[in-house]
């Protein structure tokens, strides 16, 4: 017996040994990287951004695979179940959050790894020329004198950001705004200037071009503080509304069960990406914020948006796909 369990232990110390020397030497061949959102998206447009900086850092290619499908469950559900060596990771946005409140997933986003909180795009409520209000809480005051449910909002589909938020003025404002859904933030902005809808809320980077053509006009930004290339815009706090906080925020997750030492490299990597100051550039350029920080910090930040979405669709009333 005596011998028996000592064969066992040099077996357990020649198997960590292995997976440390492992650790130790990744990566060593290419890292494939899932976007679970479609090609020239933000998520696509953030990843391929810094993907160059990524496989110099690494000194191993990473290949970005676009896995569309279910505001993100798709690609979501082929990354959790990918083995966990590092070698597959995944981009996620805040959909990751909300999805399992929403729709029916075969993975526990609890169980993901996270990364690093890469960075964030703050969304601007846009009205049409129906729209007489000048921002955000003259609106919220004629949308009280009108019949509950004769204001239409679109967004870019159930669970989106757009749709998510809008929901949240609802609850914080206190208003009963009706949701028409599109399959794309094209497809909402265009619903809300031909008048099919009144308002939207859309990501900086395609709010903006709205408003300086004329064609939609900002009510506020749901961001702590005015952004540096929309100084006009207030934001919801300013309003009154500071309780409306909701942007679409972009991190790193790998596989349940992913070692330590390969989170910290690529904690390392990544971080080091966000902070290069040409590639800050060319985010911002994009309406993309770089946040940065370590595992523990973006896993605490995961878990509180896991809550505050639950929050939101049990309060607005949003009902599963799942059922």
């Amino acid at each position: 017996m005596k011998r028996l369990l000592q064969l066992i232990t040099i077996v357990f110390a020649a198997q960590s040994f292995m997976v440390n020397a492992q650790d130790a030497n990744y990566p060593n061949r290419p890292i494939t990287w899932i976007v679970p959102m479609g090609a020239g998206g933000t998520s696509d447009v953030f990843a391929r951004t810094i993907q160059p900086f990524m496989t110099n850092y690494l000194g191993q290619p990473m290949v970005v695979d676009n896995k569309a499908g279910a505001n993100g469950v798709l690609g979501e559900d082929l990354g959790f179940n990918a083995k966990p060596d590092g070698y597959t990771i995944i981009f996620s946005s805040a959909s990751v959050a909300a999805n399992p409140f929403l729709r029916k997933t075969n993975y526990d986003p609890r169980k993901f790894v996270p990364v690093i909180y890469l960075g964030n795009v703050y969304l601007i409520l846009l009205a049409n020329s129906d729209v007489k209000a000048n921002n955000l809480k003259e609106f919220v005051e004629m949308v009280k004198t009108k019949p509950p449910g004769t204001i239409n909002y679109s967004s870019w589909g159930v669970g989106g950001m757009g749709h998510l938020a809008t929901e949240l003025l609802n609850i914080e404002a206190k208003i009963n705004l009706s949701h028409i859904p599109y399959k794309s933030s094209p497809e909402a902005v265009t619903a809300a200037i031909s008048g099919q809808t009144q308002v939207t809320f859309q990501t900086t980077s395609l709010a903006i071009p709205q408003i300086k053509a004329g064609r939609l006009h900002p009510l506020a930004v749901a961001a702590p503080n005015r952004l540096p290339d929309a100084p006009d815009i207030p934001t919801v706090g300013e309003m009154g509304y500071p309780g409306i906080k909701i942007d679409t925020w972009f991190g790193i997750f790998l596989p349940p069960n992913t070692p330590r030492p390969i989170v910290d490299r690529l904690n390392k990597a990544f971080q080091a990406a966000i902070t290069d100051p040409e590639i800050k550039v060319k985010l911002e350029a994009k309406g993309i914020y770089p946040k940065g920080g370590t595992p523990e910090d973006f896993q605490s930040y995961f878990q509180s948006e896991m809550r505050k979405f639950n929050r939101i669709v049990t309060e607005a009333k949003i009902e599963s796909e799942s059922k």
